[in-house]
């Protein structure tokens, strides 16, 4: 009987339209120019990044003029093919949380500064991280929190295993 249970709970909690959030943390000095990937591969169909919030520790982030993170496929993605998140480095310092969705109402203090666009992921891609102009330096980390919305049943990160790149 649990295992009745089991895999009805798994099938509602992968269907189409459930939630499930992920947590990447990176350090200052590993942020390069190049595009570096921040999640597995998405499988079984599409996926929506719904929201992002980038948390800084009490050093924060140097170097690099905008932080970014951009979907890559191996087949065509449609929509933007640039980031769909940027945020200026030096809006990333010690202690600061920066989300695509403003928090106080009438100002920008917690909202992206440059981009910050939910968009939806076909199956094969997967979220790159990088800095433009120059790689991050010091030991400062930042969290990465993404909510994914699955538009089909069973869409998933092809490994829900690991939360550092």
């Amino acid at each position: 009987m649990s295992t009745l249970r089991s895999s009805i709970k798994n099938a509602v909690t992968r269907s189409g339209g459930s939630v499930f959030w992920k947590k990447y943390t990176i350090t200052s000095s590993a942020i390069t120019t190049s595009a570096q990937t921040l999640t597995p591969t998405i499988t079984g169909g599409e996926l929506v990044v719904m929201q992002v919030i980038l948390q800084t520790d009490a050093t924060g982030l140097a170097g690099g003029t905008n932080f970014e993170l951009s979907v890559t496929n191996a087949v065509a993605q449609k929509g933007i093919n640039t980031a769909f998140v940027a945020e200026t480095v030096a809006n990333l310092g010690a202690n600061i949380t920066r989300s695509m969705v403003p928090y106080q109402a009438g100002t920008n203090k917690y909202q992206f500064s440059v981009t910050g666009v939910p968009i939806v992921m076909n199956r094969g891609s997967y979220i790159t991280y990088q800095n433009t102009a120059a790689n991050g330096t010091g030991a400062g980390t930042m969290d990465i929190y993404l909510r994914f919305e699955r538009l089909d049943d069973g869409s998933q990160l092809s490994s829900l295993s690991s939360g550092t790149p």
